[in-house]
């Protein structure tokens, strides 16, 4: 009850997402710097692997489940709608970079965000350049659903947000509210 109290005042005194924020990669533009803070590294294996990690996207065509698990191990799966494809994922040094390595093919993935429900990805390269995608956005399969079932791309973002909003501004909520109690008290003594 209390932690519910807290996150209100917080989202009270917090600011809403721009409304002229078009598609997925301008919400993580322009969310990713204020969460990045909050997140974890790939060192901390825990937090993605062998979790299954539903992508996310803003196509209006795209209806299928995607998962990708990353296995202990180095071992991949993408499972298409059920259908799996396996393959083998490897962190490049220390860095935050994964290569994943599927049909032949790998690809270098740069780590932009991760705590225990979001993992957002980039591909190495300008792939904005290339009409490509620029986010992967990965979120924890339990953390996808709402209570109306599975979230839209939008409210996923806006549960990425809440990360920032329930972190950064709660301390100066709380502020905020104290003094306002503290001069309502000090007003009804007198």
């Amino acid at each position: 009850m209390i932690s519910s109290i807290v996150r209100d005042i917080s989202r009270a005194f917090s600011p809403e997402l721009p409304p002229e924020l078009g598609n997925l990669d301008q919400h993580l533009d322009f969310i990713l710097p204020k969460v990045v803070a909050y997140g974890e590294d790939l060192v901390e294996a825990h937090f993605w692997l062998g979790k299954r990690w539903k992508e996310v996207r803003d196509d209006e065509g795209f209806h299928e489940s995607i998962l990708h698990i990353f296995n202990p191990g180095g071992e991949y799966l993408l499972s298409l709608d059920g259908n799996i494809v396996k393959g083998g994922w490897r962190q490049l040094g220390t860095y935050n970079t994964l290569i994943i390595e599927m049909s032949g093919r790998s690809e270098l993935f740069d780590l932009r965000f991760m705590n225990g429900d979001f993992m957002i990805l980039t591909k190495h390269g300008d792939q904005l350049r290339k009409g490509q995608r620029v986010f992967f956005c990965l979120v924890h399969e339990p953390s996808a659903k709402g209570s109306g079932g599975e979230l839209d791309w939008r409210n996923v973002m806006e549960k990425l947000y809440n990360i920032w909003r329930e972190n950064s501004l709660s301390i100066w909520a709380w502020i905020f509210f104290i003094l306002l109690l503290g001069l309502i008290i000090y007003g009804s003594v007198d």
